[in-house]
């Protein structure tokens, strides 16, 4: 009976290497001969600069909110979500903003907002698309961490509100 049930463990050690297993129990053990498991969703921190300006005089704007945000698009309309901390435009224009989400996601979007009301002029929101699909990613793990990746968006026209 002793050997029989060696015989069974023995098939079934190589039932469970030939399905895989072997890499878990290994990472498990700290034997990490195929770099180890690793768990979630590749993602990568991205971002977008620039400097927002008068649509009519080309006059640098403060205090315009600058969010980095992805786009989802529902049956009735298209929803922004923010994927990192708001920045603020300086009294230059100049803004940079950044987030961290899925690298699956390479067209991101900048909301920027006028959030002073009448104090640096009144300006409509707009959103301008930024667009990392050409972008060089820094810092990478080569693994689930895709690293950073930044880019400049220029000089963004804001029209004034009426």
């Amino acid at each position: 009976m002793a050997v029989i049930s060696k015989l069974y463990i023995k098939i079934l050690a190589v039932l469970l290497t030939c399905l895989g297993f072997s890499g878990t129990v290994n990472s498990c053990n700290g034997n990490r001969l195929f770099g180890g498991d690793e768990y979630g969703t590749p993602s990568a921190t991205y971002k977008a600069k620039g400097t927002v300006v008068s649509e009519t005089d080309n006059t640098p704007i403060n205090g315009i909110r600058a969010e980095l945000t992805q786009k989802y698009v529902t049956d009735s309309e298209e929803k922004f979500f923010n994927i990192g901390s708001p920045a603020y435009s300086n009294k230059n224009g100049d803004f940079s903003t950044e987030g961290g989400t899925h690298s699956s996601h390479e067209i991101l979007y900048v909301k920027l907002t006028d959030i002073d009301g009448k104090e640096n002029g009144s300006f409509s929101d707009k959103v301008i698309e930024a667009d990392f699909s050409n972008a060089v990613f820094a810092k990478s793990s080569n693994k689930w961490d895709r690293g950073k990746a930044e880019i400049n968006l220029g000089t963004i026209k804001m029209t004034p509100a009426e």
